[in-house]
């Protein structure tokens, strides 16, 4: 049920029964009760006058009345109190007075009543009620009647003390749940955006700054990951390796600038010829490498002839590349260096067999 269709003693599940557990904690009972009903025309009689000294008293007090603030507040606050007062010798003390008193703590925490303030207005009130009684007592002869009074009446405030601070405590947990759930939402979110960006940071740390392939060291960890997985699974992986043709020509002739325009340009192409599950890296200076999952050599040299027609049908740059490929499966898996020594071995033999043919 939503709270604002219950009540505050419902919404702090005070029942009946818990209201009887308090009176008799405090001794209240039914002759306290008729006690201080049967002086209510007394209070009423005198009710201005107990306002007006108890506000007196309290307007003394700078933090009070910068808390109080103006005249309507202040006529609101003397017509509340008026209420309270006559209340307290009305006689009845069921949940419907109890919500009344949960409902002077949530009014007082929310406009910011500090418990100090309250608990020296509540002795305030005491001693003036205690002074009429008193008064009234002596007049007809009748001390230990007013003395009877008065402790019912410390019973009753003392009661009603508990429940406004039941009020105060409980708006004080809610205030810190709010908190505690808005700080676990906001480490949650401050987590997501950790995991966020130290996943770019190790994506950016793992990439090539110039042609935004996998660099050297996150070559290595895929290689490695591609070799076991395909000897547990007796899969096939294949390995190409290759350089551009000339590039230390290129970069003594045309400059740094043509050569790494090179690199970005058949990095470009390497990107758009592979598959995606193919993984292109830049292993240092212009070589490259590229590891086929679950790739048989044929279908590796099929890709590598692409990115070499794809290069040929470029007119930006005249480079060559030169491809070396090797292949592990069946009963063959070499460590990784011997794989990539491998594939770097084909590599130079594919460039001795260009250059007999160039020659």
């Amino acid at each position: 049920m939503l709270v604002t269709l219950q009540t505050l003693a419902e919404q702090m599940q005070l029942t009946e029964r818990e209201l009887e557990q308090r009176k008799a904690l405090v001794q209240f009972g039914p002759e306290d009760a008729e006690c201080l009903r049967s002086h209510r025309e007394l209070i009423s009689e005198n009710i201005d006058e107990i306002i007006r000294a108890f506000y007196d008293n309290q307007l003394s007090v700078p933090e009070i009345s910068l808390l109080i603030g103006d005249a309507d507040t202040m006529g609101r606050l003397r017509g509340a109190m008026r209420r309270y007062i006559l209340e307290l010798f009305e006689g009845y003390y069921d949940l419907d007075y109890v919500n009344k008193r949960l409902r002077i703590g949530k009014v007082h925490k929310q406009i910011g009543v500090p418990p100090k303030f309250f608990i020296s207005a509540i002795w305030l009130l005491e001693k003036i009620l205690n002074e009429t009684i008193n008064s009234y007592a002596e007049q007809l002869g009748l001390q230990q009647i007013g003395n009877k009074v008065n402790r019912s009446l410390h019973k009753l405030l003392t009661l009603d003390t508990q429940f406004v601070f039941d009020t105060y405590i409980a708006s004080l947990m809610a205030e810190v749940n709010i908190a505690k759930s808005q700080m676990e939402k906001q480490i949650e979110q401050l987590e997501v955006t950790i995991t966020e960006r130290t996943k770019s940071l190790e994506t950016l740390s793992r990439c090539d700054g110039l042609t935004g392939l996998w660099n050297q060291n996150a070559f290595y960890e895929y290689l490695r990951h591609e070799l076991a997985s395909s000897e547990r699974y007796k899969d096939t992986v294949s390995l190409a390796y290759l350089d551009v043709d000339g590039f230390k020509g290129l970069n003594d002739t045309q400059g740094h600038v043509a050569g790494d325009q090179a690199l970005i340009l058949l990095s470009g192409i390497l990107k758009e010829s592979v598959r995606d599950c193919d993984i292109p890296c830049r292993v240092g200076g212009d070589e490259f490498a590229i590891i086929f999952p679950k790739t048989a050599l044929e279908d590796a040299r099929v890709i590598c002839e692409r990115v070499i027609q794809r290069l040929k049908n470029t007119r930006m740059l005249d480079i060559t590349v030169s491809f070396g490929v090797a292949v592990a499966g069946g009963d063959y898996y070499p460590t990784m260096h011997d794989f990539i020594r491998e594939a770097d071995r084909n590599m130079y033999s594919s460039k001795s067999q260009l250059s007999v043919k160039s020659n």
